[in-house]
């Protein structure tokens, strides 16, 4: 009882820490809206500007307006824009800072919000899409504008991506301050309303997996990237400056691994592929995490093994599907359905498979216009194997947990009859013997 009365307590403290927000309207919502956009807008132009002063504070004789460009650039690359670095047009974004600038921005707007409201909105849909509608609009208007005042970087771009960037940052920062959630009609089988869970679950794998590849690839060509690292000649601060700007593009480089353990495989200029099955190359940049390129030839049998990644990833995103529609069937007190198990399976998959196409997409990009274009998953591969591989795991995974809940449920409920939910007004009965006839 002293323990529960603890959790309750610890419970009740936690409730009333959230109920403490301060709702305090300074100015009309929509101010409020495009202030946070553009407080997201400068913070991630201060991160990327905090990262190119490190190195100049080197050599502080050196002039203070190349940081600065830098750092505009890296922002605007940031919002998918492509810009010039040393003279090189860049479009790979640097995903991480991305999620760096989204992660401040999400911050930033709610501290906003709060002082545009005199109290906590409904959370009506139209009023969160309004809201977050503001802040995405204004935040790609900025970035566009910076594209275009410094001329740095391509404006269309910094227009599209800014309203990409700004929308994620928007829907994530308003939705859970409205106490906004999906509207679904009643009529929505659970399996439907957990898809989103379950694309979490099958994305967590296919990362994971994609992040393992290439920690080993690392980790096994550890003195090749070390020859590289040392052929720059960055000196003691230039290394740590070097590993943090390959740092910023990590995630690109799991999602290149995950499209390695799909068997789709990634490019790294016109005409190279780098795949389990087959790896040819060109003239790569001496950029050191490059060095974890596999060498050039048909790699060992046993690589093929990696395909259990999206196998089990397609498992993972069918299971959290399964388990939704299970506490549907028990509520409704009903034995399981094969055919929609293997639905709501390959549903969750497939899906999965159309989310990780996209993200290859984001992924992809060049290093100059020449030779080192379309760096980057092999798309046309990427796009029939992530949701066949992902689906037809997760149709097989729902078809077998469906059969093996069936004869769980005829064995417990119809063969023993036993009560349901303990409610003795409730009995399935047992089929009637078969009656004599007359001799």
């Amino acid at each position: 009882m002293a323990g529960r009365r603890a959790f309750g307590h610890r419970r009740r403290s936690q409730g009333a820490s959230v109920e403490r927000v301060v709702w305090a309207r300074h100015a009309p919502w929509p101010v409020a809206a495009i202030v946070g956009a553009v407080a997201t807008a400068a913070a991630g132009w201060l991160i990327c500007a905090a990262l190119c002063l490190i190195g100049w504070f080197s050599d502080i004789n050196e002039s203070l307006s190349g940081p600065i460009r830098l750092a505009t650039s890296l922002y605007l690359l940031a919002n998918g824009a492509k810009v010039s670095l040393g003279g090189v047009a860049v479009s790979i974004a640097p995903l991480l800072l991305t999620f760096g600038i989204m992660a401040c921005g999400i911050g930033l707007t709610r501290v906003a919000l709060r002082h545009g409201f005199a109290a906590k909105p409904i959370g009506a849909t139209k009023q969160t899409a309004g809201v977050a509608g503001v802040v995405a609009g204004t935040y790609a208007l900025v970035t566009a504008g910076v594209a275009g005042t410094t001329q740095l970087g391509s404006a269309v771009g910094a227009l599209i991506g800014g309203l990409v960037v700004g929308a994620v940052t928007a829907v994530w920062a308003t939705a859970p301050l409205f106490g906004w959630t999906m509207p679904w009609p009643g009529a929505t089988p659970l399996w439907v309303r957990a898809l989103p869970r379950a694309v979490g679950a099958g994305l967590g794998v296919l990362a994971a997996g994609g992040a393992l590849v290439v920690g080993i690839a690392l980790v096994s060509s550890h003195q090749r990237v070390a020859d590289l690292q040392a052929g720059l000649q960055p000196g003691g601060l230039g290394t740590a400056m070097v590993a943090v700007g390959q740092a910023l593009w990590a995630p690109t480089l799991v999602i290149w691994g995950i499209a390695w353990v799909l068997g789709a495989g990634f490019a790294l200029g016109t005409g190279t592929v780098v795949s389990p099955v087959a790896v040819h190359l060109g003239m790569l940049p001496s950029i050191p995490v490059l060095g974890a390129v596999p060498d050039v030839g048909a790699p060992s049998k046993a690589m093929i093994a990696w395909f259990v990644v999206p196998v089990v990833a397609g498992v993972a995103a069918a299971w959290v599907a399964l388990r939704a529609q299970a506490t549907q069937d028990h509520l409704a007190v009903q034995p399981p359905n094969v055919v929609m198990g293997t639905l709501a399976g390959g549903a969750a998959g497939i899906l999965t498979g159309g989310v990780a196409t996209v993200l290859a997409v984001v992924s992809r990009g060049d290093i100059g216009q020449v030779r080192l274009t379309g760096l980057g998953p092999m798309l046309g591969a990427f796009a029939l194997l992530a949701p066949a591989m992902l689906g037809i795991a997760g149709a097989l995974t729902g078809l077998v947990v469906a059969w093996l809940r069936g004869r769980r449920f005829y064995a417990t409920h119809v063969a023993t009859d036993q009560f349901v939910d303990n409610d003795p007004t409730f009995r399935i009965p047992k089929p009637p013997p078969p009656q004599e006839g007359p001799t």
